[in-house]
């Protein structure tokens, strides 16, 4: 029997991400969309990765070009 075979694997850990790094991570690559009610009437709001938001358009398509315009990738909620 090979002796090499018998050593165990041991994996290295992954280095930990400070609360800060987390926060901002993906954050200038990914945004998402969620209507909201604004003045009795809905709007759509574009949120980066985050949670902070960015803009707020009149209407659905408005928002996704302003995402593809800034190359930010739009993610679903779920």
């Amino acid at each position: 029997m090979n002796q090499d075979s018998l050593k165990t694997v041991v994996a290295k850990a992954t280095p930990s991400m400070s609360l800060h790094d987390f926060t901002e991570w993906g954050v200038r690559e990914v945004a998402y969309i969620k209507p909201v009610e604004m003045n009795g009437r809905t709007v759509y709001a574009i949120f980066a990765a985050n949670g902070r938001q960015l803009a707020v358009t009149e209407n659905l398509d408005a928002a996704h070009g302003l995402l593809f315009q800034n190359g930010l990738e739009p993610q679903g909620l779920h």
